[in-house]
């Protein structure tokens, strides 16, 4: 599994408006060129926009109650949030990657 990967595309569908309106529009082009497993395709196909506008808001409240401040960055930084948190909250809320 590339956790990299996964956090890349959620990133990218959450601040970049031309990928996300891509991603919905036509996942295969929008998928096309990063290494997923079959589960992790899945996984990514199955959330539509309201999922990602949950996950945004389920991150800001991980990062308010950790002591963070400032707008979420799934890039890096001080206010970064890690894989494992991203992870955890789609296969928690939205189903499990599989093996």
């Amino acid at each position: 599994m590339s956790r990299e990967t996964l956090t890349t595309i959620v990133s990218r569908v959450i601040t970049d408006q031309d990928y996300r309106e891509q991603f919905f529009a036509d996942p295969d082009s929008a998928l096309a060129g990063y290494e997923l497993s079959e589960s992790e395709e899945q996984l990514l196909r199955r959330l539509n926009a309201d999922a990602f506008d949950e996950l945004t808001m389920d991150l800001e409240v991980r990062q308010s109650k950790s002591g963070f401040l400032g707008n979420i960055s799934l890039i890096g930084g001080k206010d970064a949030v890690d894989v494992k948190t991203i992870l955890d909250l789609l296969t928690n809320k939205y189903g499990g990657l599989g093996s």
